[in-house]
């Protein structure tokens, strides 16, 4: 599936929940010094046990502002397009501190699954997700 900017997605979860997410941005090779593309994404503080559809969307609230995840890793997300908001400008915040960042040697990208990159930002923080389900 391509994804663009913009467009919102259900995924995975390794308990068989389903997530949501936002697709912030995409940047390539010619954007960072990485083997392949990262997807940025916004993750919805939202889990159910079935997938969520558009009409989730004007409720979702972020949860985790900024996700940079390796191409591999999305596509094996399990990733179905929901819908499509445009991304604000106040939503990048994140993806800047962390470019930042990333360009000083102190932030990376995660080579793994949104569900699993999830749980580890969350072990990192001492945090669960909203509902426990990490």
């Amino acid at each position: 599936m391509e994804l663009k900017a913009g467009d919102i997605v259900s995924f995975v979860a390794k308990d068989a929940t389903f997530g949501m997410a936002k697709l912030l941005r995409i940047d390539t090779h010619a954007d960072l010094p990485v083997p392949q593309p990262v997807y940025h994404f916004l993750i919805y503080g939202l889990r159910n046990l079935f997938p969520p559809n558009a009409a989730y969307i004007q409720d979702a609230k972020p949860f985790i502002g900024h996700l940079p995840i390796m191409k591999d890793g999305v596509e094996k997300s399990g990733c179905v397009f929901i819908g499509f908001q445009d991304v604000d400008t106040t939503e990048l915040d994140g993806y800047h501190i962390w470019r930042e960042a990333f360009f000083a040697g102190e932030a990376g990208v995660f080579d793994l699954t949104l569900d699993e990159a999830i749980a580890v930002v969350l072990e990192a923080l001492g945090k669960s997700f909203p509902n426990g389900n990490f």
